[in-house]
């Protein structure tokens, strides 16, 4: 389902002056105390620590070991320590953090590359010696992956927010910002057509979201001619498109409940930031796909840490992270069980939980979050039964509470899915918020996880999960190994699909059937 394809952003889009982020926020709206805490100690923390560096041996080390951890460690950190002074110097409005503020734009600013090395892929010696900025060694930028476009949106943001106390001090270090996220991009958002856009086919996921809605931060503060901010807006609402395209009208994630938070809720993020562009106009949460993603997550979620996590979904992840999103979902969306379960996620333990942190990624969200609260939860929210047949799964619960009874899920699918694990067929079972059969997820990422040699990792294949090996026969990977004939039970309690295609025809299965 395409969600622009009968918008003019034309008449709608608002001059870059009248922009302002957070539309539906009151000019007035205040910080809590809580908040205000979290900000300014971390503000201060950034402004004792030292600014990591950034080498280019460690770049190499994904190619020459494998490890991706190590820069990208220190490449986020510079990152956290500009959004948390930046969010200091916002509430605090003495100057005391604007100097380091300008050294650490200084160093991002003269950093080579904002692509990540596990991101920068090929080899332009064609006898894989070259180990460092394989695709980018030119004045020229032609990638712009995850974090090249936080990067974008963050400095954005300082920008956005300080660009005049910036300038008091020199102009030239704005005119240094201007200048690298045209760079690295505006220009080549504008000229090229990335992968995760989907202009090539192929299957889309959460990058596709997850960059636009950094790069509809980008455009909103950057782009003053009016033409080119709506020829980039429109850009980008039609990269949105074709990933809305490519999902089911029941909003099902086959990237899990993890990946979630990259994908459906980041095409969140730029739903919110094209309704603050155009002044309210442009709002597409009433849309019933729309809808269906944004409560994907309640639907999926298990008991305690725990959520449905096929694929390279992991099994656990602090939920009350997530609360104050899910909050602002249910509310624009018009789904009351979605706030509710927003309220369990941030009181699950029977007090409230430390549901915000100034994280390092999703800048929209995680800057107006901010401004939510959450009332104590009360009961409620809960899915007792849940399918979703356009990525085959089926939820199943023995009581319509979180935390008691019986959990089940099982997926069919296909072995080409994004993130994909050779898993057809696979179930998990929880008891009063406790696993009994699991699956055992994935392990740390490494060089080999998206590379063709994917399914030599044991926890992608099929006999690490609970499926047959048949005849000596795992299941392959690809989109041809496949279920069929899925039927789910008349009361929404069972599942039962056709496994017979999921195996290679050396296997010599004439019929298989799991129920």
């Amino acid at each position: 389902m395409k969600l622009f394809e009968n918008t003019t952003f034309y008449q709608n889009l608002l001059p870059y002056e009248q922009f302002r982020f957070y539309a539906d926020l009151p000019e007035n709206a205040e910080i809590g105390e809580y908040e205000k805490k979290i900000i300014m100690e971390s503000a201060e923390k950034a402004l004792e620590e030292e600014i990591p560096q950034l080498y280019a041996t460690v770049y190499m080390r994904f190619v020459r070991d494998g490890n991706r951890g190590e820069y990208e460690a220190s490449y986020f950190k510079r990152r956290a320590m500009l959004r948390a002074l930046t969010m200091g110097e916002v509430l605090e409005k003495k100057g005391r953090f604007i100097d380091k503020i300008i050294n650490i734009v200084w160093l991002i600013c003269e950093e080579t590359t904002w692509v990540i090395p596990a991101h920068n892929h090929g080899d332009d010696t064609q006898d894989g010696t070259n180990t460092l900025l394989t695709c980018e060694v030119e004045d020229e930028v032609r990638i712009i992956d995850l974090f090249a476009a936080e990067t974008g949106a963050e400095l954005s943001n300082t920008l956005y927010y300080l660009r005049d106390e910036l300038e008091a001090v020199t102009p030239s270090i704005t005119r240094r910002m201007d200048y690298c996220i045209e760079k690295h991009i505006l220009t080549p958002f504008e000229k090229y057509y990335f992968w995760w856009g989907g202009y090539h086919g192929g299957i889309l996921n959460n990058w596709n979201p997850w960059i636009i809605s950094n790069i509809l931060i980008t455009i909103a503060v950057e782009v003053r001619n009016p033409v080119r901010r709506e020829n980039l807006t429109e850009k980008a609402a039609a990269t949105l498109d074709r990933f809305t395209a490519s999902y089911s009208p029941d909003g099902g994630c086959d990237e899990g409940p993890s990946y979630w938070t990259a994908a459906a809720a980041s095409l969140y993020d730029c739903l919110e930031i094209l309704y603050d562009m155009t002044g309210g106009k442009v709002n597409c949460m009433e849309n019933e796909l729309v809808r269906n993603m944004c409560d994907y997550f309640r639907k999926a979620y298990i008991s305690g840490p725990y959520v449905m996590n096929f694929a390279d979904a992991p099994a656990t992840m602090e939920i009350s992270g997530v609360a104050r999103t899910i909050k602002r979902m249910g509310r624009r969306a018009g789904i009351p069980e979605l706030e509710t379960f927003a309220s369990y996620a941030a009181y699950r333990k029977g007090e409230k939980q430390a549901e915000w942190s100034l994280s390092t990624s999703e800048s929209y969200r995680n800057i107006r979050n901010i401004y939510e609260t959450i009332p104590p939860y009360t009961g409620g929210g809960c899915a007792e039964t849940a399918a979703f047949p356009g990525i085959s799964v089926l939820v199943a619960r023995e009581k319509a509470d979180f935390d008691e009874g019986l959990y089940f899920a099982m997926k069919g699918g296909t072995n080409g899915e994004s993130h994909n694990h050779n898993d057809i067929g696979n179930l998990v079972v929880y008891k009063d918020g406790k696993p009994v059969i699991v699956d055992i997820g994935v392990g740390t990422y490494s060089r080999k996880t998206f590379s063709e040699e994917r399914y030599t990792i044991k926890p992608m294949t099929s006999p690490y999960h609970n499926t047959l090996e048949i005849g000596g026969f795992a299941q392959p990977a690809g989109i041809t190994y496949k279920s069929e004939n899925t039927v789910y039970a008349p009361e929404g309690k069972g599942m039962k699909i056709r496994l017979e295609k999921a195996y290679p025809a050396e296997a010599g299965v004439l019929s298989y059937t799991r129920e």
